[in-house]
């Protein structure tokens, strides 16, 4: 039940004529909590795959549907530092998972692995964002993209993306690279706009029976230094690219106010059709806003146009939003963000936010946020997830950053409750940095606030 309009309440009293004396209603606040948790790192959930020191497995993650069709939700797990082929190439694991977010079988991709066939360099950083793509090429099998945002093509660390053509194994059976080079992206890259550092499946926005990207290019300069930006990529099922639309502090028709260090394009998600006007909307975060303090973080949220334009925005942010979550300096609010369907059943779409800095019981350590969320964008209710907070009990440690990464997993154990797998990048089971997820069993609960409208006694 959403919160109760008392004015309106007021004027329907008084009209009916009934007496205010003692009036009083009872208003439901959700509370969302984690009922367990399953971890999968280097040494924990049946994950036999090789990880080595400061691999950041973790770093992005994304439910990629049921690849191996046995019933389960599979996983895309990003792990940018990888070292194989040269250092820092990057790599992406396929987790074939079992119904209680253990692994049942892995497969790397990488410069060495998984029959891809992509030429990666040094420090690129393949893994560093995922996303899965539906059956784009129409073959029965689920395919995903990969960031790779310190790729080289036309410049130093203008970014790239690869767009991944499955094989039920988890392998690839073909690449199509997008770049300012590749894949017919005609978009104009700068030096270090790092585009590919996020991205997102965003349904299909032009109609066109093709489902479409937002990319995150958090360095990008349009406006200002490292103000950041996002591009709309129209897609064609061969996996180039139609056509593009450049959000940011001068395109795209984003009324937004951003500054110098705001890196708009942290984190990108497709969230539903938030507005019910028949368009996907999409949410971005941007971790250096200063809204309240320095780097506490924002998450924008864009209604959209079909033609990849900004409708109109709302900025959800310790002062914006009514959000007000007593976020402190350096949190990182929008490191990561997922949409969660209706996780209150009231109607209105939700989402998950990363605050993968958060100092809940440590230094570092890493937050969740669950937002309910109105219709325009601003939050009915919140819950959070930490080492303190929504009955996780973890155990996270200084500097982990949970909240890297998010993707929602469905409802994995069957409960009747949407389940999350979040990143937790640094991580240091079996050595320094190598990263780990964490699959939260979620629970939730109504309680009932006895308040007192009118008392004229």
């Amino acid at each position: 039940m959403k919160r109760l309009n008392h004015a309106a309440l007021l004027v329907l009293v008084l009209l009916l004529g009934l007496s205010l004396s003692g009036w009083r209603c009872s208003e439901t606040s959700i509370i969302t909590n984690v009922e367990s948790a399953q971890k999968v790192s280097s040494s924990i959930g049946n994950f036999d795959g090789v990880l080595d020191d400061n691999d950041q497995f973790g770093g992005a993650v994304a439910n990629i549907g049921d690849l191996g069709l046995d019933g389960v939700t599979d996983l895309a797990v990003g792990a940018p530092l990888d070292d194989d082929g040269g250092s820092d190439r990057g790599a992406v694991w396929i987790l074939f998972m079992n119904d209680d977010a253990t692994v049942d079988v892995e497969q790397k991709i990488s410069d060495t692995e998984g029959f891809f066939d992509g030429l990666l360099e040094d420090n690129d950083q393949f893994g560093s964002a995922v996303a899965e793509l539906g059956d784009l090429n129409g073959d029965g099998l689920r395919d995903i993209a990969v960031g790779a945002p310190l790729d080289d093509d036309g410049g130093t660390d203008h970014g790239a993306i690869w767009i991944l053509f499955l094989n039920a194994d988890g392998t690839v059976l073909f690449v199509q690279k997008i770049s300012e080079l590749e894949g017919g992206f005609t978009g104009i890259l700068e030096d270090n706009d790092q585009f590919g550092g996020a991205v997102a499946n965003i349904g299909d926005l032009n109609n066109d029976g093709v489902f479409d990207l937002a990319v995150g290019a958090r360095l990008s300069d349009d406006g200002g230094g490292d103000r950041g930006a996002v591009w709309i990529l129209f897609m064609n099922r061969d996996g180039t690219v139609l056509g593009s639309q450049k959000i940011s502090d001068i395109s795209g028709e984003f009324d937004g106010t951003l500054v110098d260090g705001d890196y708009f394009g942290s984190s990108v998600a497709g969230i539903g059709d938030l507005d019910a006007d028949g368009i996907e909307d999409i949410a971005i975060g941007a971790i250096g806003d200063d809204d309240g303090g320095i780097d506490r973080g924002a998450l924008w949220i864009l209604f959209m146009n079909t033609d990849g334009t900004v409708r109109f925005e709302q900025k959800i942010s310790e002062n914006n939003g009514n959000f007000g979550g007593g976020l402190t300096d350096g949190n990182h609010f929008g490191s990561a963000v997922t949409g969660i369907g209706d996780f209150n059943e009231d109607g209105t779409l939700d989402i998950a936010v990363g605050a993968d800095q958060d100092d809940d019981g440590g230094s570092n350590r890493g937050a969740v946020w669950i937002l309910f969320l109105e219709s325009d964008g601003e939050i009915i209710s919140k819950s959070k997830i930490s080492s303190t907070a929504g009955n996780f009990v973890g155990p996270l440690l200084d500097g982990d950053q949970f909240g890297s990464a998010l993707a929602d997993v469905g409802d994995l154990d069957i409960d009747g409750n949407l389940d999350i797998s979040v990143g937790a990048r640094l991580d240091d089971d079996g050595g320094i940095d190598r990263g780990a997820i964490w699959t939260l069993f979620m629970q939730q609960s109504e309680t009932d606030i006895d308040v007192t409208l009118f008392d004229n006694k």
